[in-house]
């Protein structure tokens, strides 16, 4: 995070970002209802989409310039299915979710160790009330996980609620450039509500100077290309799987729809370092 002063220097009216949001641009998504709904499981895990999803993973992998594991790990995208498990997946299924996690070791959108057990992948947006109530709650909740290294969240934005949510991912991209995003996305979602227009840049300001962040250079950023690409990135992503609201989580490659009870992302949790042959809380 930057040194600077907190101080902002004095400026006029801002335009908030006029680029159309990836909703805008590619259809966008429903909402919420009641913190989330089920159609993402049928549409992720229906037969026909595991195998498009399945040739999308292996494909943008193999263009991956990062180091992996032996390719011998992934199951092929015309394997024989095999029983589904307790919560409707097969195995198959469960590796082909869990190919999301990213494990970059210089995401300033993740916490964790890149080699954690567990992975948690968000789709979320700034803007979504079960998302800042998960953020709010659920998430300090989860952070012993984090710290002892047995869990890693990486963030994706999926910004479909309102005309401003693509502009707030932009901001905590921009805040992450100067290694504030965790602490952007702490201070945002702080405030409980939805913001556009000049209200929402009176917040953003606030935030760059509550974190000491280096306004000028964060102006510059959160309207430049490497954050547009990033944010796209992830919307794509979670339209590709067949995400439709937020917030939409996989633990190692379990789905989890919603700002549900701490205990479901407790027990996913655990269930999935069993499953690697860690010691939970349990």
């Amino acid at each position: 995070m930057s040194s600077s002063s907190g101080s902002v220097p004095g400026h006029g009216k801002k335009q908030v970002n006029a680029r159309p949001s990836p909703g805008a641009e590619r259809g966008r998504g429903r909402t919420p209802d009641g913190g989330g709904g089920g159609s993402w499981r049928g549409l992720l895990f229906a037969g026909l989409a595991l195998v498009v999803v399945a040739g999308l993973l292996v494909a943008n992998r193999a263009m991956d310039d990062r180091a992996r594991e032996p390719a011998a790990r992934e199951p092929a995208a015309d394997s024989a299915p095999h029983a589904a498990g307790a919560d409707g997946q097969t195995p198959d299924q469960r590796e082909f979710g869990a190919l999301l996690a990213r494990r970059d070791p210089g995401d300033p959108a993740a916490m964790g160790e890149v080699d954690a057990p567990v992975v948690m992948v968000a789709y979320s947006d700034y803007n979504c009330p079960y998302c800042g109530r998960w953020a709010r709650e659920t998430q300090p909740e989860l952070m012993h996980y984090v710290e002892r290294g047995d869990l890693r969240i990486e963030w994706r934005d999926f910004p479909i609620i309102t005309g401003s949510s693509e502009t707030v991912s932009h901001a905590a991209r921009a805040a992450g450039m100067q290694g504030g995003f965790w602490e952007f996305h702490e201070a945002y979602f702080a405030h409980g509500e939805k913001f556009e227009g000049e209200a929402l840049e009176e917040v953003l300001d606030g935030i760059v100077a509550e974190l000491g962040m280096d306004p000028g250079r964060f102006e510059e950023d959160r309207h430049g290309d490497e954050a547009a690409a990033m944010v796209s990135r992830d919307f794509a992503e979670a339209q590709r799987i067949g995400v439709t609201s937020t917030p939409a989580f996989l633990v190692n490659g379990q789905p989890l729809m919603g700002a549900q009870p701490l205990s479901v992302f407790v027990s996913a949790v655990e269930d999935a370092l069993a499953d690697a042959g860690r010691d939970g809380d349990g």
